[in-house]
């Protein structure tokens, strides 16, 4: 992430049952790294969502940091290192 970047959110793409998506939010409160939970198995609009942004791959958890430049950073399953730099931890 470019240095002169601010993340305006995070969104994290989860099932009810996704116990990969509890270790990741897990994680998250304890960065205390604010962020929007959303569970694709109780929306048909979430799911919908999800699969438009997500290219239409159906693995969670699926983390989307939109930074303040309008641009993304999505990121498949609970990859620390890669959460840790974009979101400049």
């Amino acid at each position: 992430m470019d240095s002169k970047e601010v993340i305006e959110n995070v969104t994290v793409y989860s099932s009810t049952t996704c116990s990969s998506c509890r270790v990741l939010m897990k994680w998250l409160d304890s960065e205390n790294i604010a962020y929007t939970k959303l569970l694709t198995d109780e929306s048909d609009e979430v799911m919908a969502k999800f699969i438009e942004i997500n290219e239409g791959i159906l693995s969670v958890p699926f983390t989307v940091i939109r930074l303040s430049s309008g641009s993304e950073i999505k990121i498949h399953g609970f990859q620390k290192s890669k959460l840790k730099e974009s979101l400049g931890l």
